[in-house]
C-alpha cells in the first residue's frame, strides 16, 4: 500500500488548507495509507475522513509559539523515520518545513504552489530563499493553472504538473435558484493585504450613493481584522459592511446572497470564488496575474475587474443591481456548469493519484 503524508500548517480558514482536506480524505477512503501532519490544531478545523491519520506538532497556536525551530524540524524529522512516506507534499509553510527535515532523506517530494510563482521568486527573506530551495529539490511541483506553470523558472516549469483545486461534492449539490435585486454581496477569504479589501469599501461607497441599502458581507479571519474594522467605521460603511468571521459552512452561507466579490492583488486558484461559482451566485473578481481569468470568461459567467480599479467594481456592482434578473441567473448558471464539469472532485483526485502513483 502506497504511504503518503501531507504537511500543513492547519487545517482551518484557507483555500489551500481545503484542498489538503479533501485530497487527504478521498485517498485515504480509496485504501491509501495517508497521514497528515499539522504545526497545530484547531476546533474550527475542515472536515477530514477519519481514515487519515492526524499528528501534530501543538494543540493550539499558543503552544506552538513556545516550540522552537529546532523542536519542529527535530519533530517533523522523527515522524518521517517513523511513518515512512514513499511520497510526501508539502503544502505552503508544510512545504519549507519539509524540505529543512528530510535533508538526506530518501522519498518522493511534491512541492505546492497556491499563489503566483512569480511573488515566490521575487521575495525577499531567509523564509523565501527556504521557499526557493524547496522548489529546486522537489521531485514535482503542482500548480493550479497552465497559466503559473508559464509563469515559473524553465528549470522548474519541467518538472511542474497542473493539478486544479477539486470543487467540493457540497458546493456542487446546493444550487442558487432565485435573485432578488443584488444588494446583498458575500465575500470570503483572510482578512489579509493580498485580498485588498479596502478596494471594496472604495466602491461601496460610490454604489450606496445611489443604493444606500447596498450591504456586503465578509467571512474570514486574519491579521487584518483590526485595520479593516476601523476603515469600515472611518468611512461610515457600518450599516453596509459586515466582517462576520470564521464559518464552518462558507458554502451554506453563500446561497443566501445574490452576488459574490473576489478582490485580490494576486492569486493561485482562488477557491472562495471557485464555491461561489459552484452554487450559481454571478461573481466580480480582479482579474489578478493567475486565477480569476482561468475560471471567468467576463461577461459570459462573471465579470472581471482591473486589480485595485475601485471604480469599475462600483460600475460592475451597479450593472448587476440593475440587471434583469433572467440574465443574472443565466450568468450564474453558466458558472455553475463550468465548475461542475472541469473542476468537479472526481477528476482533479484522479490526477492527484494518477501524480503520487507515476
Amino acid at each position: 500500500m502506497k504511504k503518503i503524508l501531507f504537511i500543513s500548517g492547519h487545517l482551518t480558514n484557507g483555500g489551500a488548507q481545503r484542498v489538503v482536506s479533501v485530497v487527504t480524505s478521498s485517498l485515504a477512503e480509496k485504501g491509501y495509507d495517508v497521514s497528515l501532519l499539522l504545526f497545530t490544531r484547531s476546533k474550527a478545523e475542515y472536515p477530514i475522513s477519519p481514515k487519515v491519520k492526524i499528528v501534530s506538532i501543538s494543540e493550539n497556536g499558543e503552544d506552538y509559539q513556545k516550540v522552537s525551530l529546532f523542536q519542529r524540524a527535530r519533530f517533523i524529522r522523527k515522524y518521517l523515520k517513523q511513518f515512512k512516506p514513499d511520497v510526501a507534499v508539502g503544502f505552503l509553510e508544510g512545504g519549507y518545513a519539509l524540505y529543512i527535515s528530510s535533508i538526506g532523506m530518501r522519498f518522493k517530494k511534491i512541492a505546492s504552489t497556491r499563489i503566483d510563482p512569480e511573488v515566490i521568486m521575487r521575495a525577499k527573506g531567509f523564509r523565501a530563499k527556504i521557499n526557493r530551495a524547496w522548489f529546486r529539490s522537489a521531485d514535482y511541483i503542482v500548480v493550479q493553472t497552465e497559466s503559473q506553470r508559464k509563469r515559473l523558472p524553465q528549470k522548474l516549469a519541467k518538472k511542474s504538473v497542473t493539478i486544479e483545486n477539486p470543487i467540493s461534492d457540497k458546493a456542487l449539490s446546493i444550487e442558487k435558484s432565485t435573485y432578488s435585486s443584488c444588494k446583498k454581496i458575500v465575500m470570503a477569504g483572510r482578512l489579509a493585504k493580498q485580498k485588498n479589501y479596502p478596494m471594496v469599501f472604495r466602491a461601496i461607497s460610490t454604489v450606496k450613493q445611489k443604493y444606500p441599502d447596498i450591504h456586503v458581507d465578509i467571512f474570514g479571519l486574519g491579521d487584518e481584522q483590526e485595520n479593516l474594522a476601523k476603515q469600515i467605521s472611518e468611512m461610515h460603511l457600518n450599516e453596509n459592511i459586515t466582517l462576520r468571521g470564521w464559518s464552518t459552512d462558507t458554502i451554506g452561507e453563500m446561497v443566501k446572497y445574490d452576488a459574490f466579490i473576489l478582490s485580490s492583488n494576486y492569486e493561485g486558484l482562488p477557491n472562495s470564488l471557485m464555491e461561489a461559482m459552484a452554487v450559481g451566485l454571478p461573481c466580480i473578481s480582479t482579474d489578478c496575474t493567475t486565477g480569476p481569468s482561468d475560471l471567468i470568461k467576463d461577461g459570459t459567467n462573471g465579470f472581471l475587474v482591473p486589480v485595485d480599479d475601485d471604480k469599475m467594481l462600483a460600475s460592475r456592482i451597479t450593472e448587476l443591481i440593475e440587471m434583469d434578473e433572467d440574465k443574472r441567473f443565466k450568468i450564474g448558471y453558466s458558472a455553475r456548469k463550468n465548475l461542475s464539469d472541469n473542476y468537479n472532485s472526481q477528476v482533479i483526485l484522479k490526477k492527484w493519484e494518477d501524480l503520487i502513483l507515476k
